[in-house]
């Protein structure tokens, strides 16, 4: 998982700065066809490379797969010894999701990654009940969890903790020009208060 999205599918990006290994498991490991206990996907993670491992990293977890299995993250998760039988989980069209690039801890949920070699981040991600029973499973079946190549990156992230990021607005990305516009806003409001009262 590496770099900055751009647009509605956020992808790897060729130089990352930083990259994070993602490991996907289960919990229970098997699953009977007659249990009716939760069955999660378990997402661990760590940070593999960073110029900075002694700093823990916090991003934003919408839309990758920290956030949920609703944003195209996850395969349906597949039966390896019966083509064309699946657990569907990967949603039809996309969601569509408004958010406050000015305050982004308005909209959107963040998680922090240790240091690197200083532990890990997981989440688990129940799969709804009725997507199981819809598959019909059977005894010695075996299934595949996977990642798309969708969403594999995110939106915002810092060299911080979440606790240090406390009190900070966290905001979009913005390229040079709009950082520069701003800057000229602030300095003609400056310059001129009453103007732009």
């Amino acid at each position: 998982m590496t770099g900055r999205g751009d647009g509605l599918l956020i992808r790897p990006s060729p130089n990352p700065s930083v990259t994070i290994g993602l490991t996907l498991s289960t919990s229970p490991l098997s699953l009977a066809p007659s249990s009716t206990e939760p069955f999660y996907i378990v997402l661990t993670t760590r940070i593999l490379s960073s110029p900075q491992p002694d700093k823990p990293i916090t991003l934003q977890t919408h839309p990758s797969p920290f956030d949920d299995l609703s944003n195209r993250s996850f395969h349906n998760i597949v039966c390896t010894t019966k083509p064309n039988k699946q657990i569907e989980i990967f949603p039809r069209g996309w969601p569509q999701y408004h958010w406050d690039s000015e305050d982004l801890r308005k909209s959107w949920s963040f998680v922090t990654i240790p240091p690197r070699d200083q532990g890990f981040y997981s989440i688990r991600h129940e799969v709804p009940r009725d997507k199981i029973e819809a598959a019909k499973l059977q005894k010695r079946e075996r299934y595949r969890v996977s990642l798309t190549n969708r969403c594999l990156g995110t939106r915002w992230w810092a060299f911080a903790g979440l606790e240090e990021l406390e009190g900070v607005r966290l905001r979009a990305w913005r390229g040079q020009a709009a950082e520069e516009a701003e800057a000229a806003e602030v300095e003609a409001e400056k310059a001129d208060p009453e103007l732009h009262e």
